[in-house]
């Protein structure tokens, strides 16, 4: 062989070897990757001001704890009712599309409550309204992200981009609260203004993404047959993959166990201020939950799922027995820690696991499936509140979790399925 051809093919073979290079440097060496991720930087720190300033809202117009555990359950009820058909939307192609449009609503709708509110026009049911038009729009622009990190990352990058997902929730969750703090203090129009802005950037930064693969259509025409099959497909998929299959009641479950902590921690602090305290622990949990979930990497995949369980769990036991703000600080740390292990192991799963072609739906019918159980859970919430103490709600969170967290431990294929 020449020394021509041996120099060639030595240079093809750096290409492709930097080309599949596993590193932070390559995924951002993606400029469309890039534009997609820091939109939505920005437009998840806004979410995150938005989810405080929300209940805050809703605790100063009526300080009733029904109506915050309604406009709660109106932020979810639409992810379970178009959830499902934003998937079967997604998957027929213009996710470029679909994020724009969600995007510029919610950047409109949420700007509308600041000025309703500067006006002093602000009521409760406006504000009701307003959260199920902005979750609708939110439950078309999830699963479109989904499929077009799933279109624009490698695969071999894949897991990188997990990470840094983990690291974006955990900056926002260190920012958010203690900018939503400072902004609801200022005044509560302020902080939804900062929230619409957020989208109106997210807008530009995926206006600016030149993929093709996100802006192609379906050849297939959306009539009623093929949307059934697209919505049975979704969740023959989740059933297809064993170990989602053998967690999904156990999920719901958990998820109605911990849909009240929504509720319980605006009604268990005195001020905004703490309210940013709590939420900046639990960031600060995430954080390190993200720096120490490598540990795990070699183990059965339901032990750092359990573990994660479980800190999460002990912590609230905890909180039913203290009130100082320091110590609550440091246990809502310990419950972000184990809040995330559980949530990356899970998120790694799904998005290896289920096929590009079906990510959408999929994740929408998961979406769905995970947040069904959310609204009666917020609504008996309100009610329960009437009778029984925020530290009683505590625990029985707590102990019905940890029934819920053993019955896992104890089923056997859930148990073989994540040893392999």
């Amino acid at each position: 062989m020449s020394k021509a051809v041996l120099e060639s093919n030595l240079s093809k073979d750096i290409v492709e070897n930097d080309d599949k290079k596993d590193s932070y440097k390559a995924l951002f060496a993606i400029k469309n990757y890039s534009l997609l991720i820091v939109g939505q930087l920005v437009s998840a720190i806004g979410d995150g001001v938005y989810a405080l300033t929300l209940i805050w809202t809703m605790k100063v117009l009526t300080g009733s704890a029904v109506l915050m555990s309604i406009v709660l359950a109106a932020e979810i009820i639409p992810t379970i009712i178009f959830g499902i058909f934003a998937g079967v939307l997604v998957d027929r192609g213009n996710q470029k599309k679909y994020m724009l449009i969600a995007d510029i609503f919610r950047g409109l709708v949420i700007l509308s409550i600041a000025l309703l509110l500067i006006g002093g026009y602000l009521s409760p049911w406006m504000l009701i309204v307003a959260t199920i038009i902005t979750s609708s729009f939110n439950a078309l622009f999830s699963p479109a992200k989904t499929v077009a990190i799933r279109k624009i990352v490698p695969e071999h990058l894949m897991a990188r981009a997990q990470s840094l997902s983990a690291t974006i929730q955990t900056i926002v969750g260190l920012l958010a609260p203690a900018i939503a703090g400072i902004l609801i203090v200022y005044s509560l129009p302020t902080a939804f203004i900062f929230n619409a802005a957020t989208f109106f950037i997210s807008l530009i930064c995926i206006a600016f993404i030149k993929q093709k693969s996100l802006t192609e259509k379906s050849e297939t025409k959306l009539n009623f047959k093929n949307f059934s099959v697209d919505l049975k497909t979704g969740l023959k998929t989740i059933i297809a993959v064993p170990i989602l299959r053998g967690m999904i009641v156990y999920l719901v479950l958990i998820n109605f166990m911990l849909a009240p902590v929504s509720i319980l921690f605006p009604m268990f602090v005195k001020n905004a201020s703490e309210l940013a305290i709590v939420q900046i622990a639990f960031a600060i949990g995430i954080l390190i939950g993200s720096l120490t979930i490598n540990f795990f990497s070699k183990t059965k995949k339901i032990i750092p799922m359990i573990l994660g369980l479980t800190l999460l769990l002990g912590a609230f036991a905890t909180l039913a027995f203290v009130d100082n703000i320091v110590v609550v600080a440091i246990m809502v740390s310990i419950a972000g820690l184990g809040s995330i292990f559980a949530s990356i192991i899970l998120q790694t799963l799904f998005m290896i696991k289920v096929p590009s072609e079906v990510l959408g739906r999929s994740q929408s019918t998961m979406r769905v499936l995970l947040e069904s159980s959310k609204p009666i859970s917020l609504l008996l919430t309100g009610t329960l509140l009437a009778h029984f103490s925020i530290s009683n709600l505590f625990l029985g969170i707590s102990i019905f979790g940890g029934i819920i967290v053993l019955l896992m431990v104890l089923n056997p294929a859930i148990r073989k399925e994540s040893s392999e």
